[in-house]
């Protein structure tokens, strides 16, 4: 999946390329986390009201986190730590799996 997110935003970065620096990246992050909040709060039927929203949409939701993940990954490729967040991602499931929560083949 990293793989597919990693194209996503170079395609991205290239599609906007005036919208890269940190602080514009780390505010996309946190206006589209505010995002998967809202489709959150639709899910769990708090907050907002579905008579305004409709009815809930996993696509939306969907979308929603896939938007948040690839403003993550902007910022891991502006900083060049794409092997280590590889890294870091495999560190915590060999733990995972070391402590039993993930079984071989998951």
């Amino acid at each position: 999946m990293l793989n597919n997110l990693e194209i996503l935003a170079k395609g991205m970065n290239h599609r906007f390329p005036e919208g890269n620096t940190p602080y514009q990246i780390t505010t996309r992050i946190l206006e589209e986390c505010g995002e998967v909040a809202t489709e959150v709060n639709h899910f769990e039927n708090s907050g907002t009201k579905r008579e305004r929203y409709g009815e809930i949409s996993k696509e939306k939701l969907a979308s929603e986190i896939k938007d948040a993940m690839n403003a993550l990954v902007q910022l891991a490729l502006y900083y060049g730590v794409e092997d280590e967040l590889e890294q870091a991602i495999e560190k915590s499931i060999r733990s995972l799996k070391e402590e039993g929560y993930i079984k071989e083949g998951e």
